[in-house]
């Protein structure tokens, strides 16, 4: 079964890292990704996102003129980081590779199951 992880956290506390700590956080996510290939999880997609006003902010089914926003489209300080896609066997592998997940400090990883359409 597919599942999400959603990485969310404080933009203050992302902003605050040095270089060598953003890397070295990096470095974490691509370890943890080939654990998870050498523990047999298939990796649908893992990705860190740019910060969120990177974002534009776009209304479905809107004419082609329509005005595109900045983002982020939540106030405050805690913005969606990154996803990772997984497929795992139930929610109790997804929860435990969630809790291996590197973050930065108050990171919160949201564990969600992908609905297939």
């Amino acid at each position: 079964m597919e599942y999400t992880l959603l990485i969310h956290g404080d933009e203050r506390v992302w902003n605050g890292l040095s270089e060598a700590e953003e890397a070295a956080l990096d470095a974490a996510h691509a370890r943890f990704g080939r654990e998870m290939y050498e523990a047999g999880v298939t990796v649908r997609y893992g990705g860190g996102l740019q910060r969120s006003c990177s974002a534009r902010l776009v209304v479905p089914g809107a004419a082609a003129g329509a005005p595109v926003s900045d983002g982020p489209y939540r106030s405050g300080h805690e913005h969606l980081g990154g996803i990772w896609v997984i497929d795992v066997a139930d929610e109790a592998e997804a929860v435990a590779w969630a809790r291996r997940l590197p973050s930065a400090p108050g990171d919160l990883v949201e564990v969600r199951p992908v609905r297939v359409t």
